[in-house]
Formats: C-alpha cells, structure tokens, sequence
C-alpha cells in the first residue's frame, strides 16, 4: 500500500476532499492507496462523505487523532492547529509503515502520484521534498538558498523519521524559538534537517511564484528557465499556496484555479462555492489596477494546454 497523510479540520473539509479526489482519479492503481486523516475536528457526515467517496474508488481509509494537550503552546496563527499532525507522526502512524507520503489540502494531483517514488532510493532518503521557490526565510534559519523545501508535499521514510527523532526536535525547536518559525512546521523541519532532504522536480509540488519567476526573476535562481516552465504547463502537483492564491476565495487571481474547481466537482461538497463570477470593477477596487487582472490572464495562456484538459464538461 502507497499511505498518505493529510490533515485537516472542518473548515477545510471540502478542500480536503478534492486533493483525495484529485488523487484517486489520477492514479492507475487506486486500490494501492490509503489514506491516513489526521482528524482536527471533522464532523460525523463529513467522515461518512468522505468514507463513501474513497472507498467506492477501491482505495482505503483510516483516522487518526491526537489529544488537546499536544497542542500545548503551539500558536494557531491562520493554519489552524492541524498543521501540527505531520511532527506527531511517529505517534499516530502505525510502527508497520516505512514510507508515507504527507500532503497539503490545498493542493491538486494532476498524474498519479505512484511516480513519486521514481526520485528516490527507498532507503536512503529522510524526507524528498521541493524547494519552497518564492521568498523565504531560510536566511533566518542559517541555511543557504535553495535548501529550504515546501512541506506542502514531503515523502518521508519513517524508519529515518524515527531514528532521527525528526518530529520531536522540530517541536522542541519551535516551542524554544516560535520568532524564527514564519511558517511553524515547515521553518521548524527544515531548521532540523539543514538541507539534508532530497530534491523533487519542482512539478511535483507547482507554486505560483513560478510565473513571477518567469516573467522577471531568472536572472536570481539557481535552476534553469524550463523547470519553471514545466512547472506551471505540466506540473504533478498543483499547490495553491500564498496570499491570494485558494480557487475558493473571492478575489484569487491564481492562474490554475479552474483546475480545482474541475476536480472540486467531483466531491460530494456541492459547489455553492463555485469559481466566483468576476465583477470587473470589484476587481479593479480590489486590486487597484488592470496590471494584476493583465498578468492574471497572461498567466493562463502559458498554462493553457492544463487549464483546457481540466475545463468544466
């Protein structure tokens, strides 16, 4: 069995179910997929939407909680308190489990996320993950550019996890120093791991900076022009992450957001939430000039061929 784990709370339960979705109906194999639910408050009708969604793909199931008290002193910030599921795994998974894929749920899979394992030797990697491509604070932490990842998508071999006692140090470093944890889990993890981590192609985890990368910032990176590229025309992994950037909030201007709605329609949430209709001058107010709404559409003609595979039938 391939395990992945995502966490997540009521609030994100919709969202949650479309990265399952997403998953299942990329993957050839679907009846190899389990997924473990760091459970952070869902309802009972939201466990049995979701039992219902998966298991009737041939896929698998299971929940697993954590007591109030773990949570002690742990800043909520706007993540709410399941982000912290992931630095408890060597406590909630089962001991059986060597590798487990842990995932955002503000993501979409577009191939099947089996090719994963491809990158990396199974036994020698701690975690595989991408580098978190736009701006941020691995000077604070001591690490050099590019060695900082995106936790949105980490493949972790957990005999290493254990061994290493990876969660635990990444708690105690965040419970000690909080003013260098801009993001709590992912500063605090990659503080811990200082670079040693495996390097995904970043389609595997596609962030929007990329087109703003693009556009005006190659000249900065270390990685050539095509990974960017390939990033946003065929990306493994859609992650909406960043200011402005969920599909499901009013005034997104993410490029790919009809993407989440394509497999958002496949979930048992209905979408009265749906790709808002834009309002011209709303979006004028809001974003206070035609700059914003001009790159918004330039940014979906260099995704064009994706966008059209995933449109609404």
């Amino acid at each position: 069995m391939f395990n992945i784990f995502i966490s997540c709370d009521e609030n994100y339960a919709p969202h949650l179910a479309t990265t399952i979705v997403s998953i299942i109906s990329n993957c050839r194999t679907p009846q190899m997929l389990n997924f473990i639910i760091g459970d952070g408050g869902l309802s009972s009708l939201t466990i049995s939407r979701l039992n219902k969604m998966i298991k009737s793909k041939g896929a698998a199931v299971e929940y697993v909680y954590l007591d109030e008290e773990k949570f002690e002193g742990l800043e909520v910030k706007r993540y709410g308190l399941s982000i912290y599921f992931r630095l408890y795994l060597d406590e909630v998974i089962s001991e059986d489990i060597t590798d487990i894929l842990c995932i955002d749920c503000d993501t979409v899979v577009v191939s099947d996320i089996l090719q994963i394992t491809k990158h990396v030797t199974m036994d020698d990697y701690t975690i595989a993950a991408v580098e978190n491509i736009g701006r941020s604070p691995y000077k604070s932490l001591g690490l050099q550019k590019g060695d900082y990842f995106n936790c949105g998508l980490m493949l972790i071999n957990m005999n290493q996890w254990r061994k290493k006692n990876i969660g635990k140090k990444a708690l105690s470093f965040l419970r000690k120093h909080p003013e260098l944890c801009l993001y709590p889990e992912q500063s605090s993890l990659n503080k811990i791991i200082e670079g040693q981590w495996t390097k995904l192609p970043i389609t595997w985890n596609a962030q929007r900076p990329a087109y703003k990368i693009i556009e005006k910032r190659l000249a900065e990176q270390h990685r050539p022009k095509h990974e960017f590229v390939e990033s946003i025309q065929a990306p493994n992994v859609i992650h909406y992450m960043g200011k402005n950037s969920k599909p499901w909030d009013k005034h997104t201007l993410h490029p790919l957001r009809d993407v989440y709605f394509f497999y958002r329609a496949k979930t048992p949430w209905p979408l009265n939430t749906q790709k808002p209709k834009r309002n011209l001058y709303k979006s004028l107010k809001h974003y206070l000039s035609l700059q914003k709404i001009f790159l918004y559409h330039k940014r979906r003609n260099m995704s064009k061929p994706l966008i059209k595979a995933h449109s609404q039938r």
